[in-house]
Order: structure tokens, then C-alpha cells, then sequence
């Protein structure tokens, strides 16, 4: 079964924004091109954990704003260094988690997934952690931005 595609708003600022975001993120992500940056968007390295952020949080909180960008990559950065099991469980338990603990989830499970993949080196993340970090909020902001209205509250699941 094909996963749904986030759909980018056909009209107005929304477009916009959306591609002034596109440009945004292809300066911070190390792709050459847009196509490359869509398939790697469309890829399980992102999808898996935008389809749990959906589902766990955004689904809920459709209106919620974006916590701090550089609280949250330090965070996350903090979260990937000491291991935290809290947000790098395959399933952990979400009783009670902030809206910033969705959100370092879906940076924390992103940054991890393409460190195995070699999206970047572990020399990359020693060096540029707090970019890296950023640049995968820009990328959520991004998903948020096209999404379009009406959130479903039981997207596809990331284990299956």
C-alpha cells in the first residue's frame, strides 16, 4: 500500500512558504537537489518518524506551536550523546510527554535513522551536532508547512 505524501498547499503563502522552507532546508541538508531532498523526505528515514509525530502528537495539537529551535537541538544533541532511552526506544512509553518531547523524538529517531544510514559521518555529527539538529527542525517545520489541513489521527504506523 503507497504512504501518503505530505501535500503541499496548492495556493497563496502557504506556497510560498514552502518553498522558500524547500530552499531553507537544501542549504542545511546535503543534498544537491530538490528531487534528492524529496526522495530522502519520501524515504523510511524520515517518514517513519513524521507518521509517529502525526499520529502521537500533531494529530491532537494540530494548532500547537514549534517550541524553540536551538532548546530543542541541544536537546536532541544531549538526547543521541548520552543514549537517552526515553526518546531512542522503539516504542517508549508517551504517558505524559511535552510537546517538546514529541518534538526531540521526531529529531532524536530522524538524526539517528540517517547517522546508520551515513546520511552523515559521526565525524559530521561530533563537528556540526546543533546544525544537524536545526536543520532536522527546519525539516519538521517543513513537514508541518505542507501537510495540509486536517492531520489524520491514525496515519500509517512507523512498525508497520
Amino acid at each position: 500500500m503507497p504512504m501518503p505524501q505530505p501535500q503541499i498547499l496548492p495556493q497563496g503563502p502557504s506556497l510560498r512558504l514552502s518553498t522558500q522552507h524547500e530552499r531553507l532546508i537544501l542549504e542545511l541538508l546535503p543534498f544537491k537537489d530538490v528531487v534528492q531532498f524529496h526522495e530522502w523526505l519520501n524515504s523510511i528515514y524520515v517518514r517513519g518518524s513524521w507518521y509517529e509525530f502525526s499520529r502521537d502528537f500533531l494529530s491532537r495539537n494540530p494548532l500547537a506551536p514549534e517550541p524553540d529551535k536551538a532548546k530543542l537541538a541541544q536537546q536532541a544533541k544531549d538526547a543521541i550523546n548520552s543514549r537517552n532511552q526515553k526518546y531512542l526506544m522503539y516504542h517508549p512509553e508517551k504517558d505524559n510527554w511535552t510537546s517538546e518531547d514529541h518534538h526531540i523524538r521526531f529529531l532524536v529517531t530522524v538524526i539517528s535513522d540517517n547517522l546508520l544510514k551515513g546520511l552523515w559521518s559521526e565525524s559530521d555529527w561530533k563537528k556540526r551536532n546543533i546544525d544537524i539538529a536545526k536543520s532536522c527542525y527546519e525539516v519538521l517545520s517543513f513537514l508541518r508547512a505542507t501537510a495540509g489541513p486536517g492531520v489524520s489521527d491514525n496515519p500509517p504506523r512507523y512498525d508497520g
